[in-house]
């Protein structure tokens, strides 16, 4: 690319009537005269202001002077600023074209947001009625005739806070039920000291113990139902199960005569009043005999062996007491007979 400039002339003053760029002078005042070309510096090419007369003023090379005629001179002129023209012009289309393809995006981004905020609004809120263009027509989903009942918003709320009260509730018996399971905390600020981890709570068992304890006591349970069941023939055999059958073995047709629950109870009473009879009377015929108690957790003062009862005499000292006895009534009745020979 050339360098161009401009040096100092002798045409008169050409800042007058400048259009696009270029400067152009009052043709009746310019006047041919003569024109340096050879001025520069370095020996470059420089651009010099030249008087054509009649035609203006024309921007030459120094070593086209004098080979280059006026009227070319100003035809590579055009030229050159219709090129400086459709360059610029090109560069505004360019950056008109960016600027619209910037806007259309920025419009589809904002469609794009307006669009996913109202699913969203329509979402969070579907007792809202759906607003729409009065040009458009169609069926609410939500109010159909098929649609299910929807709930108002105070008992959806009513609703959701009786839950929120089962779930608690549920979550306190499962606490309460098994307190072997420890205590879970979603809240990483809390803090506090555990009940069943303190150094003065009492030994807990583990789960395989648990489970062992109720292994043993389910079998328990079984035995002593068995048990029961052995003692008591009488009891019907109750089940749970409707679809479990089976013959009963007291009801069989080979089955003994079994007495009725009026008839065995009314025995059972009879024989405890004669026990409890025979029991009186041998308490009765045998003083002696000391009472045995069953129940540690009676207690009395026997009367044979009170601080006040008499002396009492042992068996050997009864017997001899007897023999006596029975010597002097035998002596009684020989002396009567001696002295009543009548009678």
């Amino acid at each position: 690319m050339r360098n161009i400039g401009t040096d100092s002339s002798t045409c008169a003053n050409v800042n007058k009537n400048v259009a696009s760029g270029r400067k152009t002078n009052d043709v009746d005042a310019i006047t041919a005269t003569n024109v340096d070309v050879s001025a520069g510096t370095g020996g470059e090419e420089s651009a010099v202001l030249v008087n054509v007369g009649g035609r203006g003023d024309a921007i030459v090379f120094s070593n086209e002077v004098e080979s280059v005629p006026s009227l070319d001179e100003e035809s590579d002129d055009d030229d050159d600023e219709d090129s400086w023209n459709s360059e610029s012009e090109d560069e505004e289309e360019d950056v008109d074209e960016e600027f619209d393809e910037l806007f259309a995006e920025r419009l589809r981004i904002l469609a794009d947001c307006r669009a996913l905020k109202n699913l969203a609004e329509a979402f969070l809120h579907p007792e809202q009625p759906v607003k729409a263009i009065p040009t458009t027509f169609g069926r609410n989903y939500f109010d159909r005739p098929s649609a299910p009942a929807v709930m108002d918003d105070e008992d959806a709320d009513e609703e959701a806070e009786i839950l929120e009260d089962v779930e608690n509730l549920k979550k306190a018996a499962r606490a309460y039920l098994h307190p072997e399971v420890g205590v879970r905390v979603e809240d990483t600020t809390l803090f506090g000291r555990n009940y069943f981890a303190r150094p003065s709570a009492p030994e807990v068992e583990t789960f395989e113990e648990a489970e062992e304890r109720a292994k043993i006591l389910a079998e328990a349970a079984a035995l002593k139902q068995l048990a029961s069941d052995y003692m008591h023939p009488e009891v019907g055999v109750k089940t749970t199960d409707p679809t479990l059958f089976g013959r009963n073995y007291f009801n069989r047709y080979s089955a003994p005569e079994t007495d009725e629950d009026e008839f065995a109870d009314e025995r059972a009473e009879i024989l405890a009043e004669a026990a409890a009879l025979k029991k009186s009377a041998v308490a009765y015929m045998h003083p002696e005999v000391g009472v045995c108690s069953e129940d540690a957790t009676l207690f009395g003062r026997n009367y044979f062996e009170r601080a006040s009862a008499p002396d009492v005499e042992s068996m050997e000292e009864a017997e001899e007491k007897a023999k006596i006895l029975a010597e002097a009534a035998a002596l009684k009745h020989l002396a009567r007979d001696y002295m009543h020979p009548e009678v």
